[in-house]
């Protein structure tokens, strides 16, 4: 960090210059990360007012809005995390561990890693030192997503399965986390019934053993891998408590003695609920089984109720009508923005599907119909708008549900039936362009490169392989899709028009920006509107796990919701495909050697399916309806993992620099 001194000469700089920076920044360069900040909180508060479109689509798409079954987003674990604490008083911390695969590896995750002394004891048997008898190596990691959790490894050779005492001493106290794995094929599986909830809801959890063939069939021989279950939970508030899980066929469970577990608690208060299931049980060759999964889940102290009996709707200008119906927001957020998402139906079957982003705090929601779509299908009769969901801006939390609603439809405009000529065109699909989406402050576009969660300057030393860019800076933040794609239009609304190239979550950011507001990237010019590398389009299992980790030492940027596997994928229910057909993607992974293990960072390889980038896995680094430019090995997330960070490909670079719209 720099000095003071250097600091306030900084700050004087850009105070000398404040007044200029009114006027058109022209080929601006932030030569310091402080001076590049405060310039972008200069520009971001004399950006344009957002803007927001009135979404669209056909009836075909309908399944692409709706909210994917919470089992197709569920977590599968191959290790177990048990937290360690050693108090002041005391230098001696014990765990009983299971281990039914080969080439198991602990991990020892805390700042005071170093000073503990690992030994592991068979039952019933004198103490043995790991560090005398199965050692392998000792190395030493960092976690991953930007934490800097020091990280021991011991990679444990001639260790038979079977059930061990792992002790650690050290007149050093501190908490950490044992992290231990395997080669073993058997997996935890676990999800919860929504990925968030509103105070007073009951959350559901569900776990079954599985293996690592992709499949949903657990059970081999009738043999079911879990045998008991529970889970932990710590409150916002930080109370904790144990929950039993049953396989009963009772409640929410399914059916008795299918291999699947399932409990329920309640959410009382708002906040982020850590939720860790434990799972015990025997392999089909009579090994101990023993994994954990950890989830985070939002809970957010919102309520709103519909008011309206039916959906008023008027014509506001040529081919739109405005709906209207009126809600109550007993409680609601500060900002009470929201995402709703609707399917216009008629007596004969749907029509198309309605969203757009809206402010609440009139106690009105407003959707905008295109009279096309009516003219689209054939004008029918009983209109109705059904399905509708009103979820919050940050987590995609359903705050109203509304099952259906009659249209008081009016007269279609003659001059709309006399003018269509049966094509669907972007304003069918985006509302009505605004005259300026842009400031024109600047003279030509420009590529922006967007970095992604809790990120450093991942594209600063490779700035120069793309022609004719700016780059943007808020490192080390934790933001919404939302904020975050409310930052880059800022940052935009000095250009006429800007592509983006995006790192991680920066991917999300721009496609949630292009869906969702008018900007400058809706003036670009003909080429490849969004890019991206490494973006967790579907989310990554650390958004939780690591979250988790994170909490415990107080290190990190924190849990983002969209990041998580069904945060993404609720996300992801209301991106429609003209904007994701406007994405070119592209995945990487660790190199594949047969000689050593293959991972890009050893930490999170135990939360992740192979192949991997480190962050993000290559399954859920795909995007329906974009292109997907390839995949390729040798190449991981960030700096700092095994392979080159991917952001460094000057041969890629070179690609979406030349193809990019700007």
């Amino acid at each position: 960090m720099k000095s003071n001194k250097q600091f306030f000469t900084l700050a004087k700089l850009y105070l000398k210059e404040r007044e200029m920076m009114i006027k058109p920044m022209k080929k601006a360069r932030c030569a310091h990360v402080i001076l590049c900040a405060l310039i972008t909180t200069t520009a971001q508060a004399q950006s344009a007012p957002l803007q927001t479109k009135q979404l669209a689509g056909p009836a075909e798409e309908i399944p692409l809005m709706q909210i994917e079954a919470a089992k197709n987003q569920a977590i599968r674990s191959k290790s177990a995390l048990i937290p360690i604490n050693l108090s002041d008083n005391q230098s001696h911390w014990q765990q009983k561990v299971m281990i039914d695969g080969n080439n198991p590896q602990i991990m020892v995750l805390s700042p005071a890693a170093d000073a503990w002394e690992l030994q592991i004891n068979q039952p019933f048997q004198e103490k043995q030192s790991v560090g005398q008898t199965w050692v392998k190596s000792r190395t030493h990691t960092t976690l991953g997503m930007s934490s800097e959790i020091p990280a021991v490894q011991y990679e444990l050779t001639n260790l038979p399965s079977g059930q061990y005492q792992v002790a650690l001493k050290s007149n050093q106290s501190g908490e950490g986390q044992l992290l231990l794995t395997s080669d073993s094929p058997y997996l935890l599986e676990s999800y919860s019934q929504k990925h968030g909830y509103l105070v007073g809801e009951t959350v559901d959890l569900f776990a079954k053993g599985t293996t690592d063939e992709k499949q949903f069939t657990m059970v081999k021989n009738d043999h079911s891998l879990v045998q008991s279950a529970h889970v932990v939970v710590q409150a916002p508030s930080g109370h904790e408590r144990q929950i039993t899980m049953f396989d009963d066929g009772m409640l929410k469970d399914s059916a008795a003695m299918d291999g699947q577990f399932s409990s329920s608690f309640l959410a009382s208060e708002s906040g982020l609920y850590h939720v860790q299931i434990k799972a015990h049980g025997l392999t089909p060759d009579g090994k101990p089984f023993f994994r954990t999964t950890e989830h985070i889940i939002p809970v957010i102290d919102e309520q709103m109720s519909l008011q309206s009996k039916a959906v008023t709707a008027q014509y506001a200008e040529q081919n739109k009508i405005n709906l209207q119906f009126q809600i109550q927001n007993n409680k609601m957020s500060d900002n009470a923005r929201y995402r709703v998402v609707a399917e216009v139906w008629d007596a004969s079957g749907p029509v198309n599907w309605l969203s757009t982003l809206v402010d609440t705090s009139d106690g009105v929601i407003n959707l905008e119909l295109d009279d096309r779509w009516l003219l689209a299908k054939g004008l029918g009769s009983d209109y109705q708008l059904k399905n509708i969901r009103v979820e919050d801006i940050n987590h995609y939390i359903n705050v109203l549900s509304v099952e259906a609603l009659p249209i008081h439809m009016p007269q279609i405009n003659e001059k709309s039936i006399s003018q269509f000529q049966g094509e669907i065109t972007p304003s069918m699909l985006q509302g009505t362009r605004p005259q300026n989406t842009s400031q024109n402050k600047a003279a030509g576009g420009k590529l922006m490169l967007v970095h992604g969660y809790c990120s450093s300057d991942v594209w600063g030393s490779q700035q120069h392989q793309f022609s004719n860019s700016v780059k943007f800076a808020d490192f080390n933040k934790n933001r919404s899709h939302d904020e975050f794609a409310q930052r880059i239009k800022s940052f935009g609304d000095s250009l006429p028009s800007f592509g983006v190239v995006a790192h991680s979550q920066g991917g999300a950011a721009a496609l949630h920006l292009y869906t969702y507001y008018w900007s400058g990237l809706d003036d670009a010019s003909s080429g490849r509107l969004i890019q991206s590398v490494g973006t967790p389009y579907q989310g990554t299992p650390l958004a939780g796990n690591l979250a988790s980790v994170g909490h415990v030492f107080g290190v990190g940027c924190g849990y983002n919701s969209n990041l998580t596997t069904s945060g993404a994928s609720a996300w992801l229910s209301g991106i429609p495909t003209w904007a994701r057909s406007k994405v070119n993607y592209y995945t990487t992974s660790f190199t594949d050697k047969w000689w050593r293990p293959d991972w890009c960072q050893i930490v999170t390889d135990p939360f992740l399916s192979d192949p991997d980038d480190g962050t993000t896995e290559k399954h859920r680094g795909q995007l329906s309806g974009a292109v997907n430019r390839g995949h390729k090995t040798g190449q991981c997330h960030t700096s700092g993992m095994r392979d080159m960070a991917q952001t460094k490909d000057s041969g890629r670079n070179s690609t979406m620099s030349s193809n990019a719209a700007r």
